[in-house]
């Protein structure tokens, strides 16, 4: 980052991720504001952090628009917002029910959706960066991944449209796209030995990714000296969606 000041805002602080973020962006002296799904864990950011803290849920678009606003009036600006809320659906299509849809759709998308709206309201004076988070999922076929893929991939349109919409107020939107990232959401897919193997080598470079891999390309988007960066979809998966590991026998 930039020596100069800036404020960003994270939505689902909780997450390993966000946390990860969050001690870079203040470790370069930004001004940061975290949200938490309730009133317990945005307190305990707070104490974890020691930065400004509100509550949101990605349900509730005026939760959201609150978060942005506040880091406005706090802070006198917002240059950069990012969405870590997420959720991690594997089922087929034929086992997913109405509510589990409806679910993934409205953690992922519609929260991103919400926060981007909220974001390009408080930035049109001044420009600023949005980062959305999609997945490999969105770009390679992975078996019983039908609802989080939809979702994620709706992310990437959303991107690119918002991107093309807003460039002229200075506005960049991109999105980083995770393969399989060692955190709390993932735990069930990688906390035996032998799908942590079996996961690791559909990986080129062989191992899972770790919170911190992300964070420091969300931290490279949001970062103002990367100003000629819009509209991207960035996969930072160990090649998960685009190469073939050589198998191991």
């Amino acid at each position: 980052m930039t020596d100069s000041t800036h404020t960003f805002v994270i939505l689902g602080g909780n997450s390993c991720v966000a946390k990860s973020l969050a001690k870079r962006l203040l470790a370069a002296g930004n001004n940061l504001l975290m949200s938490a799904r309730s009133d317990a864990g945005a307190e305990q950011l707070s104490e974890e952090f020691s930065c400004a803290t509100a509550v949101a849920t990605a349900e509730n678009s005026a939760s959201i628009d609150a978060c942005v606003e506040k880091a406005l009036k706090q802070f006198g600006r917002v240059d950069g917002v990012v969405n870590c809320i997420g959720s991690v659906l594997l089922k087929p299509a034929h086992l997913t029910t109405d509510a589990e849809w409806q679910e993934t759709i409205t953690t992922n998308l519609m929260s991103s959706f919400y926060l981007l709206r909220a974001a390009v309201k408080a930035m049109r004076p001044t420009g600023g960066s949005i980062v959305l988070i999609s997945s490999a999922a969105a770009k390679i076929g992975l078996a019983n991944h039908e609802a989080i893929a939809a979702a994620k991939a709706g992310i990437v349109g959303l991107a690119l449209s918002a991107a093309a919409t807003y460039a002229a107020r200075g506005i960049r939107v991109n999105t980083i796209a995770p393969g399989l990232v060692k955190s709390e959401m993932t735990r069930k897919l990688w906390e035996s030995e032998a799908s942590a193997a079996m996961s690791s080598q559909m990986h080129a470079l062989g191992r899972l990714g770790e919170p911190d891999d992300i964070a420091k390309a969300v931290a490279w988007l949001l970062d103002p000296e990367n100003n000629w960066i819009t509209g991207q979809t960035i996969s930072v998966d160990g090649g998960l969606s685009s190469i073939m590991p050589r198998m191991k026998a």
